[in-house]
């Protein structure tokens, strides 16, 4: 027997036995009441914190067992007016300790203090002067301010309460008046006072406050106030003039009234009306009035009438409840109803079919007229061809008109000979619809639907019986738990409205649903390994379909490496059973999943990509708190988290740390200026220094490139990666001097700089030495020829002179074609063009990013309600954010500090935008915006600056105001403006369309920018292509291309015309699609941008042409051609299936499912590029050579030089140019009439817009500046931060494909927009640059349309209401779409690196409100103590720091 002995370390952690500096209340620290508290903490009285009982010096100290917690619970009084001063106050402080000698209490009001003398657990202190109080806000009677206790012997305010100072004065209500504080209300001098018997006249009408002793004339409390009351509803058809009788308690004295008034508001419209009161003087009579209002979707609007004696106001309102019977009451049913037409309304139905009011009514018609169905939904049922048949097939329900007012109105609803049974409860009166059970039918048909109504019988409907058919279930095998998702393939898949799928029993739930394809997934199943079958009902018409297995479940047994770096990203090797029939399993460690899917390689083997790890919230503590944490790691097989046995702890390490290269402490000479220099004759390999690298990781673990180049690591340490250089040093990217080296380790990528190649002094010998050599050589060379170039040079002249004449009649030839177009197609854009178009707007989230994100790094995720955690500092953070006086103070500091970049502040700003947006702070956000503004307008005009306000764009203050009117504009857009761009978007493609385009270079024959048109010989025409739209069927769609056009932009043309109306993101992309031709029986072609017929010219190879691969007699004729799935080689598969609408296509972000036939291929972005190609030195080309140099350079002749002399000419493509904008003019003038308000539309002013040149016009007002300077401010503004971008960038704000043309376009078009606001006429002479001579005759009218918008602004009224619904509009639109958390966690990051410079800024004003959030701001970035350190291992900068 063997005996094996085994040596245990054990290692002591000395650990201290409470953390009480955790705790930051008094009631979190002694908890009373309560028998959990930590016995070793109490509350140190006087220091106001929680500590051990040794710790709290020259104070009591509460322990946790105290009964109560020291606090102020009564104040006597608890208010004072404002003016009052040096008033006696009580406090009543429970466990108030008592002094000793020489020491005291002082009260605290705000910054003001106050001796303070104890008598027991009393103090009395006085009130402090009325300077001494803070102002009352606006629209306020009140102020609280901190009312604390201060002790002397620690200098720390112990204990607060709130104290209240109040001004009755500011009230205008009697009720409110008399109900507020102790203030009283004078009834004839209408005003409210604390005083009334000093301050109200001596024959006045004294009503005193409810809490008063009472007076003796009884006049006391809000029942004796003047105020109107309302006994009864009051009813008033829109349109009827009438008198108004409003009955009112304690009218003032006739004596004291010189008139009435009553003021109507309707719509917030509000209108004055004459009034005058009865014999009784208990009622007011409203003159004469119309009243009505202008929605026409409201059956009744609230309208409210105030009444006014002597312009004095009387409490309360009378509400008046207008009207209109014709609203959603279309049918005769809807108008004599008691559930739409409620009593009293006195509705009836009228000669002509409509409901009216019975005085407007010339001839009343009694009996309803038959019924109509409009609608059946659903469209199809499905046949039965099972025994025993089911009561009924299907529920429907029938849309229409005049099905009666309530059910037993129905006689009956037959379908053929059949009845359709009605379904209790089925009737809806309010949308004229009724649900019945629909019969078994067992053949295909269409049927007629009739409805019964009173013995008055409805036409036919028809609804049609079809057969849905199931032919190809995949997969066929899937886990026993669920989660499978299974497609089903075949025919009329989409019959009725209740389909469901049932394996065995067990519910598989249908996600998606098509004519020809159904999605479902399945649910745990109780067994595995039986084959079991496949049902699908249709409401109850039942079909079977193929089997289905359920296999078992997976499990996991290993995996390895078992640890990894906090931020994830490594690949870990996983083992265990039955992979094979799971189609997504992910790796997840304390609930976090990584970015990417397990890859399964077999049944018993799948490689995870380890996720990044959240510290911050896994609650583990590391074993060893320095080097690791040990978290709980799982897998989701299919949504299946199977249980783990034994120990599947996965240990996080902390993230390596690597130094860039200007790190000089780490490189020392290696580094020079920042490049890393590289001598391969010394440095057998290249280092990168770092620490912690092999913590968690292997070499291969360490991924490192020079440039674009991928090098060999071979070796890590703890401090190095020892990389394997490239022999050669590789060719920088992306315009940089030098190739730059990177590292990516895990999810892990740091850029170090970059590298440069130095070579020895030997051989910088050698190469200089031979390049004098050679300049010798050459030397001689030219002598020997130059004799021969002297005999050559007549021939040559003789050749220019040719070319010359050559030159003159292209150029000739070209003007002329050019002039032609001018002339001829000016109307070539017609209505057809534009029929059935619709605007595909971008999501809320995607408006938000391309309008306030668009090149920001740092973007909030979307909202996750479910995963929101808002800890205590971000909270803080959000209070801070939320206070006005802060945000300005933090706003003004970024914008005065260079060190902050331009696009810092802006990725700040619109992160503000967004807390807001979260918060619901549109109008928090309107007062910050607005003041700031107003400090910009005083600082640059004092600054003598005044026409730079708002021109730069490098501020916070600019880019809020940016991201304000985008947001404010948005629904203005949808509504209105979104319409006449998309509508000019569309034109400028289809005129661009019409000529050729390069497809490499992107240059345009019509296009308005000269900079990019087309210079080239091509006379193309045009070819009319037949596209399969549906194979089945034969349908195809007619599309028109040119003769010229690529293989590429053929496919564009052909989804254009299929996907008219569908969003750019929601289609097949043209990289994932082959274009076959269809020729004769059974004949397919792939046709392809490049191939063997592709011309070649030494490195030259031109791109395919639709006319270079179809024959001109068989494209004359009409040829087919269809979109089908992207080959990986062509021609390789013959079964083609066409993609388009009406058949399956591609999901979005399925890309990678479909082959690129040449991988240098990427269409998508508007032009070709063929990077691949241009690597092996090939060059490639579409219609001209502008982008490629000349097979041979070395040999430039000049004839070859002159050859393209024309292009140069750009008055040649002036007229082309003129031609184009003459086709658009249409669509570009009513662009800018929406946008300046003179569209015959008449689009309401945006409140928005009124409000801020309304803000503009009263500080230019103040500033006393002239109306050339207020006209800048408002061009910078709106037209600058807005308009000019969404004319530019429609993509912005519709789900469109933007080119290259198309954009170069739009950019003229922006330029001229922002010229005709320029409040100075621009002259323009024979010199300037063309692209801007071409809307010189248009500018006079452009200019004069933006100096009427102006005026139309600035004379409309302003309506406050409708400011404030757009407001909440605005915010509501984009309130729920950002995570509040990652938005904070933004902020946070950034508003940590300027904690210091913030500080320094407040510290400097001493005021209360300036030092709470001082306070504050350092509660929020304060570090955790030593103590709190060694108990929370976590160190994330967002966790709570108690």
């Amino acid at each position: 027997m063997s005996v094996t002995l085994v040596q245990f370390t054990i290692k002591l952690v000395k650990l201290q036995v409470a953390n009480c500096s955790r705790f930051i209340t008094c009631d979190e620290c002694i908890r009373p009441g309560q028998l959990d508290a930590d016995p070793y903490c109490g509350w140190c009285t006087l220091y106001k914190t929680c500590t051990r009982f040794k710790e709290c010096q020259q104070s009591p100290w509460l322990p946790s067992n105290s009964a109560q917690c020291i606090k102020i619970t009564n104040v006597e009084p608890p208010f004072i007016p404002k003016t009052f001063e040096n008033i006696s106050i009580s406090l009543t402080v429970e466990q108030l300790p008592l002094l000793n000698i020489n020491q005291n209490y002082n009260c605290k009001f705000g910054d003001f203090q106050s001796s303070a003398i104890q008598d027991r657990e009393t103090l009395t202190c006085y009130s402090p002067p009325s300077s001494h109080v803070p102002q009352i806000p606006t629209s306020q009677a009140f102020v609280d301010v901190i009312l604390s206790v201060h002790s002397s012997v620690t200098d720390v305010d112990f204990v607060s309460t709130d104290f209240t100072f109040y001004d009755c004065s500011v009230i205008t209500s009697c009720s409110e008046c008399v109900t507020s504080f102790t203030c009283d209300w004078c009834v004839y001098d209408n005003k409210c006072t604390h005083n009334a018997s000093t301050l109200c006249t001596a024959d006045d009408k004294i009503i005193l406050n409810g809490n008063a002793t009472s007076p003796p004339n009884g006049f006391q409390g809000q029942g004796s106030c003047p105020q109107i009351y309302q006994p009864n509803e009051e009813l008033i058809h829109a349109n009827i003039r009438k008198e108004v009788r409003i009955p009112i308690w304690n009218l003032p004295n006739a004596t004291k009234v010189n008139s009435y008034e009553c003021e109507l508001e309707i719509e917030a419209q509000t209108v004055r009306i004459p009034a005058s009161v009865d014999e009784s003087n208990a009622n007011i009579t409203c003159s004469q009035y119309t009243y009505d209002y202008t929605a026409k979707d409201k059956q009744e609007v609230n309208a409210y009438i105030k009444v006014f004696w002597n312009d004095n106001e009387i409490d309360n309102a009378y509400q008046v409840t207008l009207y209109k019977c014709s609203v959603q009451r279309p049918d005769c049913s809807r108008c004599y109803s008691m559930n739409t037409t409620r009593s009293g309304l006195d509705c009836v139905w009228c000669t002509g079919d409509q409901c009216s009011y019975s005085l407007f009514c010339l001839s009343i018609v009694n009996e309803c007229p038959s019924p109509v169905i409009i609608q059946t939904h659903p469209i199809s049922v499905a046949t039965v061809t099972t025994q025993p048949e089911p009561d009924f097939t299907e529920v429907i329900e029938l849309f229409g008109t005049d099905f009666g007012q309530m059910m037993s109105d129905i006689d009956n609803i037959m379908i053929d000979n059949k009845e359709c049974v009605i379904v209790a409860d089925g009737f809806n009166i309010a949308l004229q619809s009724v649900k019945c059970k629909a019969p078994v039918f067992d053949s295909v048909s269409q049927r007629d639907v009739i409805i019964t109504v009173q013995g008055k019988t409805s036409a036919p409907v028809v609804i049609l019986y079809q057969n849905p058919l199931i032919s190809e279930l995949s997969p066929r095998f899937g886990i026993q738990a669920g989660g499978t998702i299974l497609t089903f393939s075949g025919s009329n898949l989409n019959t009725g409205n209740d389909v469901m799928v049932s394996i065995d029993g067990s519910e598989c739930y249908v996600t998606s649903i098509s004519e020809n394809q159904m999605m479902c997934t399945t649910s745990n199943y109780t067994t595995s390994g039986a084959e079991v079958a496949v049902t699908v009902t249709f409401g109850n018409a039942v079909r079977d379909g193929p089997t289905f297995t359920y296999t078992t479940n997976p499990t996991v047994t290993d995996f390895q490496p078992n640890k990894g770096i906090q931020a994830g990203g490594q690949n870990i090797r996983v083992t265990g059973t039955n992979f094979q029939y799971v189609q997504k399993a992910t790796m997840l460690l304390n609930s976090v999943s990584a970015e990417n899917n397990c890859i399964i390689l077999s049944n018993e083997d799948m490689d995870c990509e380890s996720p990044p790890a959240d510290l911050s919230t896994s609650g583990y503590r590391s074993r060893r708190q320095t080097d690791r944490t040990v978290l709980p790691l799982t897998f989701s097989f299919d949504g299946f988290v199977p249980a783990l046995s034994g120990d599947f702890g996965f240990s996080v390490y902390p993230n390596p740390i690597y130094y860039p290269f200007d790190n000089m402490s780490f490189y020392g000479e290696t580094v020079v200026e920042g490049i890393y220099r590289y001598d391969k004759h010394i440095d057998e390999f290249m280092k990168l220094m770092g620490s912690d690298i092999n913590l968690a990781s292997e070499v291969e673990d360490v991924e490192v490139f020079i440039g674009s180049v991928k090098c060999t690591v071979n070796a890590i340490t703890s401090t190095v990666v020892l990389v394997e250089v490239p022999d050669k040093e590789p060719n920088p990217v992306d315009g940089e001097d030098h190739p730059i080296v990177k590292i990516q380790h895990g999810n892990i990528n740091v850029t170090f700089g970059p590298i440069e190649y130095s070579s020895n002094i030997q051989v910088e010998i050698i190469v200089v030495c031979s390049v004098i050599g050679v300049a010798i050589l050459l030397f001689f060379i030219i002598l020997l020829i130059h004799r021969r170039r002297i005999k050559q040079y007549d021939k040559e002249t003789k050749k220019v002179y040719v070319e010359m004449e050559r030159i003159q009649e292209e150029v000739q030839e070209e003007a002329q074609s050019a002039f032609a177009d001018l002339t001829v197609y000016l109307t070539d854009l017609t209505a057809d063009d534009f029929q059935g178009i619709v605007m595909p707007f971008v999501t809320h989230k995607q408006y938000v990013c391309n309008m306030m994100f668009n090149g920001f790094e740092h973007i909030p995720d979307s909202q996750n309600k479910d995963s929101e955690n808002i800890t205590t500092r971000l909270q803080q953070l959000s209070e801070l954010l939320l206070n006005k006086s802060f945000l300005l103070t933090f706003i003004k500091m970024l914008d005065s500090n260079s060190k902050v970049t331009v696009k810092e502040k802006c990725n700040i700003a619109s992160l503000l935008v967004v807390e807001f947006l979260i918060e619901d702070k549109m109008d928090y956000f309107t007062e910050v915006l607005e003041e700031l503004l107003i400090d910009n307008i005083d600082y640059c005009v004092s600054s003598h600056k005044a026409k730079q306000v708002l021109a730069r764009t490098d501020s916070v203050t600019a880019k809020l105001l940016s991201n304000w009117i985008a947001l404010s504009m948005y629904n203005y857009l949808k509504d209105y403006a979104g319409h006449p761009l998309y509508v000019l978007y569309h034109a400028l493609k289809l005129r661009i369309e019409m000529g050729p385009v390069d497809a490499i270079t992107g240059r345009a024959t019509y296009s308005l920018n000269l900079d990019n048109c087309l210079q080239s010989d091509e006379r193309p025409q045009v070819i009319t292509l037949n596209a399969i739209q549906n194979s089945d069927s034969g349908e195809f769609q007619k599309v028109k291309v040119l003769s010229c056009d690529t293989i590429s932009q053929v496919k564009e043309k052909i989804l254009d015309t299929l996907y008219k109306n569908d969003p750019y993101t929601d289609r097949p992309k043209v990289q994932h699609l082959d274009l076959s031709w269809r020729h004769g029986r059974g004949g397919h072609l792939i046709l392809s941008d490049i191939d063997a017929t592709s011309q070649r010219n030494g490195q030259l190879i031109k791109l395919n042409t639709i006319g270079d691969l179809i024959p001109k007699a068989v494209a004359d004729n009409g040829c087919t051609v269809a979109l089908v799935k992207k080959q990986t080689v062509a021609n390789a598969d013959i079964d083609l299936n066409v993609v388009s609408p009406a058949t399956a296509t591609p999901a979005a972000g399925a890309a990678s499912k479909f082959v690129f036939d040449n991988a240098a291929l990427e269409p998508d972005n508007g032009v070709i590029s063929m990077k691949s190609l241009e690597e092996s030195g090939m060059k490639h080309y579409h219609l001209t050579l502008d982008n490629v140099g000349r097979s041979d350079p070395k040999r430039k002749s000049l004839f070859n030089m002159h050859r393209n002399a024309k292009r140069d000419i750009k008055e040649i493509k002036f007229l082309r140019a003129m031609a184009t904008k003459e086709a658009i003019k249409e669509y570009v003038d009513e662009m800018f009439n929406t946008i300046f308000w003179a569209s015959s539309s008449h689009p309401p002013i945006p409140p928005s817009v009124k409000y801020l040149f309304d803000l503009f016009d009263q500080e230019a007002k103040k500033q006393g500046v002239d109306d050339l300077t207020l006209t800048t401010w408002k061009n910078n503004s709106v037209p600058s931060k807005f308009w000019v971008q969404v004319i530019k960038h429609p993509e912005y704000i519709f789900d469109i494909k933007q080119t290259g043309p198309i954009m170069g376009t739009l950019s003229i078009i922006s330029r001229t927009f922002i010229e005709s606001c320029s409040p100075k006429k621009i002259q323009l002479t024979k010199e300037s640059e063309v692209n801007r001579l071409l809307y010189t005759k248009e500018m006079p009218h452009y200019r004069s349309l933006v100096d009427n918008f102006y005026k139309k602004v600035q004379t409309a009224e302003f309506q406050r209401a409708s400011f404030v619904q757009e407001l909440h509009n605005s915010g509501k639109n984009f309130r729920d779409i950002f995570s509040r958390t990652s938005t904070l966690k933004h902020l946070f990051s950034y508003l940590k690196d300027h904690t210091d410079k913030l500080t320094s800024l407040l510290q400097q004003d001493e005021g209360y409100e300036t030092q709470r959030n001082l306070r504050q701001l350092r509660s929020v970035f304060a570090e955790p103590n030593e103590e709190s350190s060694t108990s929370q291992h976590s160190t994330n900068p967002y966790e709570d720091v108690h």
